[in-house]
């Protein structure tokens, strides 16, 4: 007759075994989703320390029981000379990986970017963006990617549609010793760019892509004179390892060295491999002197090879900017503008 009672305890230590891993689970979460909670705010804090301005209407961490979700509402983040608004910034990870994260920015993202002397330029994803973004367990970003779609930038008024937008970005775990390894890697890829009307007609309206990849050695600097003056003595140069263009006949790829000058202004030593490059001398040549447009269709002559038999000439040149002029081989291009930081 003691059946009963050994089915009793039995089903109460099974209740047992079954309810206490829940309950451990069910405090592990919370105490992650806190973690979370404290590291947003941390960074935040953090990047109001180093002169960013950073708002939000409120952050949120939920997703229980098989995610941790962080929701910022209304963020808004500005930087020397740029500035971001969205309506709101989702970011989802499973808790037994929370340095994994995706990212999701619904709604109409606006990115403003401004230079003095210039009209600021707007970027606006009317699409929204996703994203993904590895971090380490200290709590710094190793890797990001965010895709938009939908876009259009505009500065003063000329809207440039633009279809699809990618940007990522990486750096080490351990910030560089000296300024011959890689403090960040960052890449940009903008496909299906529509230009205003006014575009030249040798080359059209449609630049079917524009890419960048590029790395900067040693420890990143700020964008700010006397962090990039320091960075710039210490010997600190950006690596280009590709800027790629494709529009209408003309095809452009480069690839070699940027650094700045004692006044922190551009100065570049590259290769370019071009394409279709009497087009832009068609556009140029309204604003060259008669014997000036003869001389740099003279050059393009002499640089130019062909890509096989029959092919199209393809120009293979250095391409350097030193005292803010741009210069293809010893052909000067064009006047460079100042950049102010």
């Amino acid at each position: 007759m003691r059946f009963p009672k050994l089915r009793g305890r039995f089903g109460l230590i099974l209740v047992l075994v079954v309810a206490l891993p829940l309950a451990g689970y069910a405090v592990w979460w919370w105490q992650a989703a806190r973690a979370v909670e404290r590291g947003v705010l941390a960074w935040i804090e953090e990047q109001r320390t180093n002169g960013a301005l950073v708002e939000h209407g409120g952050l949120t961490v939920g997703g229980f029981p098989l995610i941790l979700r962080a929701v910022l509402e209304q963020p808004h983040l500005a930087l020397r000379g740029a500035e971001w608004r969205g309506p709101r910034l989702v970011a989802e990870a499973a808790p037994w990986k929370v340095t994994h994260v995706a990212l999701s920015l619904p709604g109409e993202q606006r990115l403003t970017l401004v230079q003095a002397g210039q009209p600021p330029l707007d970027v606006t994803a009317r699409g929204g963006g996703t994203g993904q973004a590895v971090w380490t367990l200290v709590g710094s970003v190793e890797q990001m990617r965010l895709s938009f779609t939908d876009l259009v930038a505009q500065a003063a008024e000329f809207p440039v549609p633009i279809a699809a937008l990618e940007i990522s970005a990486a750096q080490p775990s351990a910030p560089p010793a000296d300024h011959t390894a890689t403090g960040l890697t960052v890449s940009m890829t903008a496909n299906g760019v529509t230009l205003p009307e006014s575009a030249p007609p040798s080359l059209g309206r449609s630049v079917t892509k524009a890419e960048l990849t590029a790395r900067v050695l040693g420890r990143p600097p700020r964008p700010e004179p006397a962090s990039l003056s320091a960075w710039s003595r210490d010997g600190g140069t950006v690596e280009l390892d590709r800027l790629g263009l494709d529009w209408g006949p003309l095809a452009v790829a480069m690839n070699g060295t940027l650094a700045l000058d004692g006044q922190l202004q551009p100065q570049a030593a590259l290769t370019a491999e071009i394409r279709g490059a009497n087009a832009v001398l068609d556009v140029l040549k309204p604003m060259m002197r008669p014997n000036e447009a003869a001389l740099a269709r003279t050059v393009l002559t002499m640089l130019a090879r062909p890509s096989g038999p029959g092919g199209e000439p393809v120009i293979t040149a250095p391409v350097t900017v030193q005292n803010r002029a741009l210069y293809l081989g010893p052909l000067k291009i064009a006047a460079m503008p100042i950049v102010a930081w």
